[in-house]
């Protein structure tokens, strides 16, 4: 257990922000790499403004409307970090500015939205996946948490799977299956019971992230594995670079490192290249982010071992930690899909394959506007190994109409024995979520 007297999450996070304050020079190289600047409506020509903007909200003043803007329009793209020639994260740097920002609405009412915020979330994650899987399926990939002492012997791995990841159970599962094949033990910790916290670092409430990113970081080292691998791009940086360090300050350890799976399959790509016994004639495109360069490295490494797939690189912006952060520019968002979508089908492409869960989650609706097939890249490895598991997610997507699924989905209703109303609100606000054109924000 935590400490009582140890320093608290937010006071080692301002320890990072002093450091920041002292280092910076106000260059504004950060906001010069950032994609969403320009989109956003701010001229790279007052860079240094920006920057000298986003420092002053730092440190507790107002800040100017260009830096609260620039904060607001983080995707967490990270194309900041290698700019930075000063040992700075303009990730971090721009987070902190925003959680500032957010504090002049008041603590009540910061602490309300997070809450908000993080209730749809769960409400979302619990009723999506409780409409495709039986809860034997279920509890595979979203088990109830364990004690420490329940464990006999350490696994291997913990497989970090975040919240949402469940929404696209297929997924997951496949994971699950290429572990089982590598002779891998593991166990699967994920859901709302392991939060990293970010629901609630994204709306400024410190209080609760780093009691969530805390907790989750304990009951995370509780199997005793020497390597815990994440599946969630957002986890991997809120629990990697933010509450992990801090933990670290604060108690004067750190348990474990975190680190992506995709970058572990890599690592075993000699026990996998005998698995991939079927050939994929495909020409595959990849849905790139630019959040975690080194997941990119390790699928494109994965996928270019299966034999007869072909890796396209696409000449298109490559940027964000997934599509539901590009929702902040919903215009901007729609003009990069549709180059996407064009690029792909101009370079012949069989196969648009995302990377992350929200990607595919939004990806896939799209399926009837495009010639070639909108699916994730784990079903490719799947193919390869002769895995098959249904993707029930772009199968209720694609029906477009909340009573068709409530419908289909009537037998999983009485088995968790869910309200209809709560479901037909989930399906309407989740599920179809983005098929109407939202307006260009201010």
């Amino acid at each position: 257990m935590p400490d009582s007297g140890a320093l608290s999450f937010a006071d080692a996070l301002q320890r990072r922000v002093d450091h920041i304050l002292d280092a910076c020079t106000r260059c504004g190289k950060c906001v010069e790499a950032c994609p969403m600047a320009e989109p956003a409506g701010l001229d790279p020509a007052n860079a240094t403004s920006i920057a000298g903007g986003i420092l002053d909200l730092l440190e507790g003043g107002a800040g100017t409307p260009d830096a609260e803007r620039w904060a607001q329009v983080c995707t967490n793209s990270g194309k900041c970090i290698p700019a930075c020639e000063h040992g700075i994260n303009p990730r971090l740097m721009v987070n902190m500015a925003r959680i500032a920002s957010k504090a002049k609405l008041g603590e009540a009412n910061v602490r309300r939205a997070a809450n908000q915020y993080f209730n749809a979330m769960s409400r979302g994650t619990r009723t999506i996946a409780r409409l495709q899987l039986s809860p034997d399926v279920l509890a595979r990939i979203n088990p109830p948490l364990r004690a420490a002492e329940d464990y006999d012997r350490a696994p291997d791995i913990v497989f970090y799977t975040g919240c949402n990841v469940i929404k696209t159970p297929h997924i997951a599962l496949l994971v699950l299956e290429v572990l089982d094949a590598l002779g891998v033990s593991y166990e699967v910790m994920g859901g709302t019971a392991t939060c990293c916290g970010i629901q609630q670092f994204k709306q400024g409430d410190l209080k609760t992230a780093g009691r969530v990113g805390y907790n989750t970081i304990e009951r995370l080292a509780r199997p005793g594995a020497v390597r815990i691998l994440s599946w969630c791009p957002s986890c991997q940086i809120q629990i990697g670079e933010v509450a992990l360090p801090a933990y670290t300050e604060s108690h004067g350890t750190m348990p474990f490192d975190l680190n992506p799976i995709t970058e572990f399959f890599a690592e075993r790509l000699d026990d996998l290249r005998p698995l991939f016994v079927h050939p994929v004639n495909k020409r595959v495109a990849l849905q790139e982010r630019s959040a975690l360069p080194g997941i990119m490295v390790a699928v494109k490494q994965i996928l270019g071992a299966i034999p007869g797939l072909e890796v396209v690189t696409l000449d298109v912006p490559v940027l964000s930690t997934q599509a539901n952060h590009l929702a902040v520019l919903p215009k901007f968002k729609a003009a990069l899909r549709q180059r996407a979508f064009q690029a792909a089908a101009d370079a012949g492409v069989t196969t648009f394959a995302s990377i992350f869960h929200a990607c595919h989650r939004e990806l896939v609706s799209f399926q009837p506007d495009v010639a070639f097939e909108l699916l994730n890249f784990m079903e490719l490895i799947g193919e390869s190994m002769g895995l098959h598991i249904p993707d029930l997610y772009k199968r209720l997507s694609l029906m477009g109409d909340v009573d068709a699924v409530i419908a289909d989905s009537a037998d999983m209703i009485a088995t968790y024995g869910l309200d209809l109303e709560t479901v037909r609100d989930v399906v309407a606000q989740d599920l179809f979520a983005g098929r109407t054109p939202r307006p260009q924000s201010a």
